[in-house]
């Protein structure tokens, strides 16, 4: 395993292939041109959301508003992350007023999360900078093609959540 795989390991990145029973795919292998333009277009969405802090808290803030109320351990789940890390990143989240936790009433131990106010704002902020940051970058295509690469990046989206 190299070094660059276990310092994601440890991180709490989950890599398919590794430790479940599956080999990887080999190098080169069909789609590795769309993956390869998948990443660099998601780098460059990073580069330009800012400082990469707020990136990991959008990042978290977007799965507690679609799961909320939600446990900290789901929020984990759902990114693909490991808990413990996720947990941390929450408290802090909660620190700055944007999550707010209350108890499970399910299960008094456990607490519910939940975006407070100021929690939607930085969400809109970033929603707002995503859409035109794209809006800028399609601005010379056509609205099908724009349409038809929405729905194949939603089509593979979709299979890939299935596997």
């Amino acid at each position: 395993m190299t070094q660059a795989i276990s310092a994601a390991e440890a991180a709490g990145v989950r890599l398919p292939g590794l430790g479940d029973g599956r080999a990887p795919a080999p190098a080169g292998g069909r789609g590795d041109d769309v993956i390869d333009a998948l990443m660099r277009v998601l780098t460059q969405l990073k580069r330009r959301s800012g400082d990469p802090e707020t990136h990991a808290r959008v990042f978290l803030l977007k799965h507690v508003d679609a799961l909320a109320p939600v446990r900290a351990t789901d929020v984990a789940d759902h990114a693909g992350l490991d808990a413990s890390t996720v947990s941390r990143h929450l408290r802090s989240l909660e620190d700055a007023g944007l999550v707010l936790r209350s108890p499970d009433p399910d299960d008094r131990r456990a607490a519910l999360l939940e975006v407070s106010d100021a929690g939607r704002e930085v969400l809109d902020h970033a929603a707002r900078a995503r859409s035109e940051l794209f809006s800028r970058a399609t601005d010379g295509w056509p609205d099908h093609d724009v349409a038809d690469l929405s729905r194949l990046l939603d089509l593979l989206a979709q299979e890939l959540e299935t596997l």
